[in-house]
């Protein structure tokens, strides 16, 4: 058979043969971009993987404590002092007796791995490991690769009487004039009960580094054999950069089957003093705004709870701080508020929107964009907020309307800010509205006791100085005047005043049960909870005022604190109540 080609045919021919190579070529040109696409987003992956397991890893702040007890089995107890949980993945036990040091690691069970922030927790306590009578190194590994290391004597001289001590000192590096936290673990490594154990004289040295203390938590604890009890405390230290101050102690307690005295080993650690500006480059920008140095404005609120549909204004407020050694412009400022929900009609705010301004003083700028929408806003002369200061912004608005129901239970808030910094946001916030004649919640500041005027209304305090003695009127309110609507007796108002400020009392507090509670808690921070003997809002009563002074800190720079205040409980409706005020505190040292 013979074949014969055609001019036109060979050109045919010719043309599908070079498509062909041309889509084989652009295939291979895809496939060989795709794999280029494919390595470089690997690698951005993989950076951003790095980065972040790097950034985990600084934020990691954990220590470590290991004993044996009365059987001489082993407890590594790691204390987690950072802002994430921590995951212990390994442990290494080297003997330090032995000439040839040996060391074995154990893999942690998974259910003692893991410890939650501000918790204490054994991670052998699903491992019994028996410790032969020697000297060992516990080296205690997280999974980011954080190490801890800590001396364990068992055997002869490790303990005293069946009490064994740790101390560890918190942070190693104490800022001047600010806290440490001293915490013991104290173990009954012995056969019987030892009563009312309890911290010995902590030794300072130099003993002038100390400017005021606390008491430890608990003040004393009965052990039973095996048991571990933590005991912390602060102390204030002052002093010249770079000295290291020693914190030295011991536990004892009574035997119950012979009353003797048991007392256990001595321990102790150093913490390092450090100015603010220690490590710096600039060194003008201290830590101002406690544990939170941030170069943009903070915001903290003001918020009601519930607010009821009635004829009163309910108090609303935004506290702009600025942690900057700059001064700050703010412009314009709004609060939102709204109702989760499709196609939502309510009306938080009312639209005839009149507010009445409290702060800044001055000129009324504040207005109502939307029913939803609380603004203060001045471009022509906006508010300047001096360096490492606060500037509060209080309004009185009337509430709006709910629409289809009776009560809205929960009411999404949040806050922006605009400033010369920049415009910035703060969210996680809520609050509750009644659709009816119903009470105002409210919580706040004030100049008088028990006033309702607007001009007593404050959410700061700036210009404290260092040391002083403050009294305080935090006033819990219904600012409905309807005689019906009413806060039931039995709500609590409670203050957190902040970590740092000592010798908190009770000054009065005649619309409460008795004397409100006060309450110190390890980190320094204390707590006062009172509770109301009759009804919030009545004619006889619209109002009731914890007075109550505390020793502000003694610092060497500036410096803001937050007391938080809020109140819990339930109005005449059955209704739940829950105002909040973040109130800052500005101790002026310079």
């Amino acid at each position: 058979m013979n074949l014969s080609f055609t001019p036109d045919s060979r050109r045919g021919i010719s043309s599908v043969v070079g498509a062909l190579i041309f889509t084989v070529l652009m295939i291979a040109g895809f496939s060989a971009m795709s794999l280029a696409l494919d390595s470089q987003t690997d690698i951005v992956n993989t950076q951003r993987v790095v980065t972040d397991t790097e950034l985990k890893k600084q934020q990691e702040q954990f220590g470590i404590a290991a004993f044996t007890d009365a059987n001489n089995i082993l407890n590594v107890s790691v204390d987690n002092k950072g802002q994430n949980p921590v995951e212990i993945s390994r442990i290494w036990i080297t003997n330090k007796t032995l000439a040839t040091q040996p060391a074995k690691p154990f893999s942690v069970n998974s259910n003692d791995a893991f410890i939650p922030t501000g918790f204490t927790s054994n991670v052998l306590s699903n491992q019994p490991l028996y410790m032969m009578p020697d000297t060992y190194d516990i080296k205690v590994i997280s999974t980011l690769g954080t190490v801890r290391i800590a001396e364990l004597t068992v055997g002869s001289g490790s303990s005293s009487g069946g009490l064994r001590s740790e101390l560890i000192t918190d942070p190693p590096d104490v800022i001047i004039g600010q806290n440490v936290t001293i915490a013991m673990v104290v173990t009954n490594t012995g056969s019987s009960t030892i009563q009312n154990v309890a911290p010995g004289s902590l030794t300072v040295i130099p003993s002038a580094a100390i400017v005021a203390s606390s008491s430890p938590i608990p003040a004393s604890v009965d052990l039973t054999p095996g048991e571990s009890v933590l005991f912390s405390w602060d102390y204030m230290i002052s002093g010249t950069s770079g000295i290291d101050v020693t914190f030295s102690s011991y536990a004892s307690g009574t035997d119950i089957e012979d009353s003797t005295v048991v007392t256990s080993n001595v321990v102790s650690d150093v913490s390092t003093l450090r100015l603010p500006t220690d490590g710096s480059t600039g060194g003008t920008n201290p830590n101002i705004v406690n544990e939170e140095l941030l170069a943009r404005p903070k915001l903290f609120l003001m918020i009601p709870s519930p607010q009821g549909d009635a004829d009163q204004k309910a108090l609303w407020g935004l506290n702009v701080a600025n942690p900057v050694n700059a001064p700050m412009k703010v412009s314009k400022l709004s609060i939102t508020a709204f109702a989760p929900g499709a196609n939502n009609n309510d009306k938080i705010f009312a639209t005839n929107c009149v507010a009445d301004n409290i702060f800044p003083v001055g000129a009324n700028h504040w207005t109502c964009p939307s029913e939803n929408v609380i603004m203060w806003q001045d471009f022509a002369n906006p508010i300047v907020i001096a360096p490492n200061s606060t500037q509060p912004f209080l309004v009185k608005i009337l509430p709006g309307t709910i629409a289809g129901q009776n009560i809205l239970e929960s009411i999404v808030v949040q806050a922006s800010v605009f400033t010369t910094v920049g415009s910035f946001g703060k969210s996680g916030y809520q609050t509750t509205m009644y659709d009816g004649t119903e009470s105002i919640g409210s919580v706040y500041l004030s100049n008088a006791v028990d006033s309702r005027t607007n001009s007593d209304m404050v959410s700061t305090r700036t210009g404290i100085a260092p040391g002083s003695t403050q009294t305080f009127n935090i006033v819990f309110a219904d600012l409905d005047t309807n005689n019906t609507t009413l806060i039931k007796s039995g709500a609590q108002l409670i203050i957190n005043v902040p970590k740092d400020w000592t010798n908190v009392n009770v000054i009065s507090s005649p619309g409460f049960v008795s004397v409100p509670t006060v309450i110190t808690f390890g980190d320094g921070s204390t707590q006062i909870v009172g509770t109301i003997t009759s009804n919030l809002g009545d004619t006889a009563n619209q109002s009731d005022t914890i007075q109550f002074s505390a020793r502000a800190p003694s610092i060497t720079n500036d410096q803001m604190y937050v007391m938080y205040v809020l109140a819990q409980g339930q109005t005449n409706n059955l209704f739940s109540i829950g105002p909040l005020a973040e109130i800052v505190l500005q101790v002026d040292a310079s």
